[in-house]
């Protein structure tokens, strides 16, 4: 007996097919509520990472490079040193000074934490393709070999 493959399942294709922007949109979601209610740039990021490996596994092909989740990582991680240098620079802590920027009648209300958000995201979306993907490609070598 043959096994089916997941990239014929008409269900799978159907389904993620039609979910697709609403997952995408609920990832979003998440990262930027992130400082008003529960959820934040951690959860968006594994959300929207899960929804690729999602897709390249039903296509069985990569989406979008790695280079491209690189990049997403790096980016990350300089909005984050950004944010720390701005606060040292600011106050001599890191991250801080920003206190004064936040609260419900100013027009950038949160505005820091939707960056520090902003920055997670980046850099848990990227890790978490990239990681996976290395994974399925040791799972392919061992196949091979």
């Amino acid at each position: 007996m043959t096994t089916p493959r997941l990239r014929e399942s008409p269900i799978l294709i159907v389904s993620l097919r039609a979910l697709f922007p609403f997952v995408v949109l609920f990832s979003f979601q998440l990262f930027s509520y992130g400082a008003n209610s529960p959820g934040g740039g951690f959860q968006g990021g594994v959300v929207f990472g899960t929804l690729i490996l999602a897709l390249d596994l039903l296509w069985n092909r990569r989406v979008y490079s790695d280079r491209f989740f690189e990049g997403a990582e790096l980016a990350g991680l300089a909005l984050l040193f950004g944010l720390f240098a701005a606060g040292m620079a600011r106050t001599g802590r890191p991250f801080g000074g920003f206190e004064e920027w936040t609260g419900r009648g100013l027009l950038f209300s949160n505005i820091f934490f939707w960056l520090l958000n902003l920055a997670i995201f980046l850099e848990v979306a990227g890790s978490i393709v990239l990681i996976f993907r290395h994974f399925l490609d040791l799972r392919g070598s061992d196949e091979a070999d």
